[in-house]
């Protein structure tokens, strides 16, 4: 059984692998999310010989596959979680959601425009990595029929909390959602992992019946043809200032620590298709062309540029279509549609704001390339 400092002293060693200090390892965390490839697990089982007399294997982090796991083999136990899985391997979860969830410190729901009981059209979206609703705060005034209601994570500012699944999440949100509008049909999006929130709480709502007639997926990588973003590339967007922002100013901590919590839920999850008589009739695809930044090689910043979703998030694009999302919407009417801007500007001006007078024209179907994807989202809704 090892002792409090060799165990200490095994994750600094570990730290040192990975650019982490000791505390910065959270039990939840899977050496996979925090970048321990085999060839890292390898030179790492090493240095735990030669450096703390720790005698183990590179297998070993596989199967203590998780800091807390490991933790717990390192002081003579079975390194066993006792996280109850359910048929097909996954955690299972309790009956309620809200159980052990800590009470939010924002609001679920924000109201931006209009109001729920009098709009003629409702719209949900879901927040990005960061979990903040108010980010979409930036749209322009759609119209006086449409009311445009944003979710923000039950883990705001709380990031540390933020140990539950991409379906739990929905679990959290789906009640808030028929709160503000009690029944169909609904129309839902989201931007980045947002999608994968909209797409989950559009499951629990067409479970009991109810209709969603529309799905607006706003440069959200499909997780069947695109990873979990690595922690590597979190923390050199971060250090580059290009994390969460134009690159003018640093994100605030507690946007970094959300995101991180996100990506390594998004590790966890595997999307299952929509049963077909269940899928929104029309589903919006919204990208951006742009990457981060021009030239990767130039930028300084040190990615696996073998890991397909870095691709995606820092170098420019053509014109996306469904990326794998009709596998798990079968049998909808998809639409395509391109704007200015990078994955992290979508809600910054001018991207966000081009033009305001859009809404006037509802009817048309053409929309330019030009209009930010929540204008874009809110048009399509009404259409």
């Amino acid at each position: 059984m090892a002792s409090d400092a060799l165990i200490q002293r095994s994750f600094e060693v570990i730290g040192e692998a990975l650019s982490l200090e000791p505390d910065e390892f959270l039990d939840h965390e899977t050496w996979k999310f925090l970048g321990l490839g085999d060839l890292l697990a390898s030179a790492t089982a090493s240095d735990l010989k030669s450096q703390t007399g720790v005698d183990v294997t590179p297998e070993v982090f596989t199967k203590y596959p998780t800091v807390g796991a490991f933790k717990d083999f390192l002081r003579g136990g079975s390194g066993d979680s006792a996280t109850k899985t359910d048929g097909a391997g996954r955690p299972s979860e309790p009956e309620d959601p809200w159980e052990g969830v800590p009470k939010p410190k924002v609001p679920l729901s924000i109201v931006l425009q209009g109001q729920p009981k009098t709009a003629k059209t409702t719209i949900f979206l879901f927040p990005d990595g960061s979990g903040a609703g108010g980010a979409y705060g930036t749209l322009p005034r759609i119209g006086d029929d449409v009311c445009l209601i944003s979710l923000n994570s039950p883990f705001l500012r709380q990031a540390q909390n933020f140990t539950c699944s991409i379906e739990r999440m929905a679990r959290l949100w789906v009640d808030e959602v028929r709160k503000q509008q009690p029944k169909g049909p609904y129309v839902l999006g989201g931007w980045s992992a947002g999608g994968y929130y909209s797409f989950e709480v559009a499951k629990l709502l067409t479970n009991p019946g109810e209709k969603v007639d529309r799905l607006i997926l706003i440069d959200s990588p499909c997780r069947l043809e695109y990873e979990a973003l690595p922690t590597q590339v979190v923390a050199e967007l971060t250090r580059k200032g290009l994390m969460g922002s134009s690159g003018e100013r640093k994100a605030p901590e507690w946007l970094v620590q959300h995101f991180t919590s996100t990506v390594l839920s998004v590790d966890k999850y595997m999307p299952t298709p929509l049963a077909k008589d269940r899928v929104p009739p029309k589903v919006n695809f919204i990208w951006v062309k742009e990457g981060l930044v021009k030239s990767i090689a130039e930028s300084g910043l040190q990615v696996d540029l073998n890991v397909k979703v870095t691709r995606f998030l820092l170098e420019p694009r053509g014109n996306l279509k469904s990326e794998h999302w009709e596998k798990l919407l079968p049998g909808a009417k998809y639409t395509f549609d391109y704007m200015t801007g990078n994955h992290f500007q979508i809600t910054q001006p001018p991207h966000v704001s081009h033009p305001v007078d859009m809404f006037k024209a509802v009817q048309k179907t053409m929309l330019t390339h030009l209009r930010s994807p929540m204008a874009l989202a809110a048009s399509f809704a009404r259409s």
